[in-house]
């Protein structure tokens, strides 16, 4: 592979993002300077370190406003010791002790709508957990909490005693994402059949409960407003910002040696994410099978972890390609990693706005997206990077050996992501914007003063229990007399909390 264009005008790329970093983090000190101390607190459902580009916006974000002075506290869950934490703190929930304690209340005799399918009871059952967790540990103290999934914004609204301000990001859509979920273990499965299922209803209510109990939606494309839309949300309580980087982190991580080492003069292709059907790997490596009919000279680097990987080793030594492709696991530094390669792709089936996307084009990389989701409206096509149909392997194919031909346009295209990137996609922006959505929501609250005005954030109408639904304290209390757990949940949850909740039962028989 010939360096020699491509790292001069990489090396001018790391000392322009240092610039761009400097500049635009004495904008942001400015705009925090004098501003009132918030206390925050970033929550989500699920495992908290472990989420790939999730965990990437809270921590970058909580980085960010902690080094303007706010209080960043991060909530989420420990896939290993199965608890719900803060991170950094001395604070955790059981949630594993609690799900047995839950578990035999909840059979299906009492309550059949939970089990219309295991998907539902396992999602209902966690959120329970969750709720009952996120209450112990505490939501009273904060200025403004911001949930980052449908189900964590819905439980903390359900469980909060006072109207903390809600912003909710949506960084998906789940009721399309679990779509992909079953097509990958169910390949035959329509979308039409998909959406008779109960599950899909779920889904499609807990989206919707979700988008009514924040006070403000966050987007990071409009693509995803547009689906928020659809919800019943007003336009006016969705702030679209997309994601940023940390320019001067990225320069920094990619001015590092690369944790690969590619040789024999070869061409780089790569991709970096999870190794999952919705992302679409599967995609690239039948396109790559085509590419090898007409050309050899090139290594397709595929970096990530995922439920996927044996089946994807398995069709690329099927398709004769198994010696190109470098599965190359879990890299803890993709920006380094980026300056061996000399096309990037991200052929997802659905994907919001990966961050991968952007790190490619400050590596001066223009990317090959799938034209789907949020993902066409990171690229100008070509100019800034290449939008292909989803799923289609041939198209991708000719795209690659065109670029593979032509590194002019390659090095001229890279420059210009680049460019873009560096405006576009600064955290220093990003955090300033999410500061003023933290702002509106809690005014928004403090100006409460009606029913009229409370409707407008989306409060959800009451419902009446589910006939047998209870109080977690009072089976507590009926199993252990006198558990501190017990007093704490009835301290702390709403008086009228139940279990199940009477909000998600699904009554539509179709």
């Amino acid at each position: 592979m010939n360096h020699t264009p491509m790292s001069y005008i990489r090396q001018r790329s790391y000392n322009t993002l240092l610039m761009w970093s400097r500049l635009l983090s004495c904008r942001s000190e400015s705009i925090s300077r004098g501003e009132e101390v918030m206390k925050i607190l970033l929550v989500t459902y699920w495992g908290l370190t472990n989420m790939g580009g999730i965990w990437t916006y809270m921590k970058q974000l909580a980085d960010k406003l902690s080094e303007q002075g706010h209080s960043v506290t991060l909530m989420g869950s420990h896939v290993e010791n199965n608890t719900l934490y803060l991170l950094g703190q001395n604070a955790s929930f059981d949630k594993k002790a609690f799900y047995t304690l839950l578990l035999p209340h909840l059979d299906i005799t009492l309550f059949p709508h939970l089990h219309l399918e295991h998907g539902i009871f396992s999602f209902e059952l966690g959120r329970y957990v969750f709720e009952g967790g996120a209450a112990v540990l505490g939501l009273e103290n904060y200025d403004v909490i911001h949930a980052q999934d449908p189900i964590a914004s819905y439980a903390l609204r359900r469980i909060m005693r006072r109207p903390v301000p809600l912003v909710s990001s949506v960084h998906g859509a789940l009721s399309r994402e679990a779509y992909y979920e079953y097509k990958g273990l169910e390949p035959e499965l329509t979308r039409e059949e998909y959406e008779r299922r109960p599950i899909w209803r779920y889904f499609r209510r807990m989206e919707a409960l979700a988008a009514r109990s924040a006070d403000l939606i966050m987007v990071s494309s409009n693509w995803i407003g547009q689906l928020t839309q659809e919800l019943g949300v007003s336009r006016e309580r969705i702030h679209t910002l997309p994601y940023g980087v940390n320019l001067e982190q990225y320069a920094a991580r990619a001015a590092k040696p690369s944790p690969l080492k590619i040789g024999g003069g070869t061409k780089v292709i790569m991709y970096a994410g999870r190794l999952e059907y919705i992302k679409g790997v599967h995609v690239l490596i039948e396109a790559l099978g085509m590419l090898q009919k007409h050309r050899s000279d090139w290594t397709c680097v595929v970096a990530g972890i995922g439920s996927l990987l044996e089946e994807l080793r398995e069709q690329a030594r099927q398709l004769g390609i198994l010696e190109h492709i470098r599965f190359a696991g879990k890299l803890d530094n993709i920006p380094a990693a980026l300056s061996e390669a000399d096309i990037y792709v991200q052929p997802s089936l659905q994907d919001t706005q990966p961050f991968s996307v952007t790190e490619a084009q400050l590596a001066g990389i223009a990317p090959i997206v799938a034209g789907t989701s949020g993902m066409p409206e990171m690229v100008r096509h070509g100019e800034t990077g290449w939008i292909v149909p989803p799923g289609d392997a041939a198209r991708l194919a000719g795209l690659l050996e065109q670029l593979l031909d032509n590194e002019e346009l390659r090095v001229r295209t890279g420059f210009q992501a680049r460019e873009w990137a560096q405006r576009s996609r600064s955290l220093d922006v990003m955090a300033a914007g999410t500061l003023n959505v933290y702002r509106k929501a809690i005014s928004m609250r403090e100006s409460v003063q009606s029913p009229a005005v409370r409707s407008t954030l989306g409060a959800e109408p009451a419902a009446g229990p589910v006939p047998g639904a209870f109080h977690p304290a009072d089976v507590l209390n009926a199993m252990y007399p006198g558990i501190p757990l017990a007093a704490s949940m009835r301290a702390r949850l709403p008086q009228d909390y139940s279990i199940p909740d009477p909000l998600t039962v699904l009554t539509d028989p179709k």
